[in-house]
């Protein structure tokens, strides 16, 4: 049986200018939420969110948008999250 030896030798990078160290990196994708808000009144009151997406990724249209969604639609998300994959979720605060 051979046996196997782990190569320890380092990777031969080019030096790193301050625009490789603090420009955006080459793919990207940022997804930001926050700025709640509140509407309706009694049992048709809700709550929005706004989504915002920054990427260069050639798959998306737009660079960059915005949304607003509703607390239920993430409810919708991360019950698709644990049904399609087999990820550990935080608690959302509700169970």
């Amino acid at each position: 049986m051979a046996e196997t030896i782990a190569d320890t030798r380092r990777l031969i990078s080019k030096p790193q200018n301050l625009n490789d160290a603090y420009g955006p990196p080459s793919n990207f994708l940022e997804i930001d939420v926050g700025n709640p808000q509140t509407v309706g009144v009694g049992r048709g009151r809700f709550t929005t969110y706004e989504i915002r997406v920054k990427t260069n990724l050639p798959i998306f249209k737009l660079k960059e948008s915005t949304v607003r969604r509703r607390y239920s639609d993430f409810e919708w998300l991360r019950n698709e999250l644990e049904r399609e994959s087999k990820g550990c979720w935080p608690p959302t605060g509700t169970e």
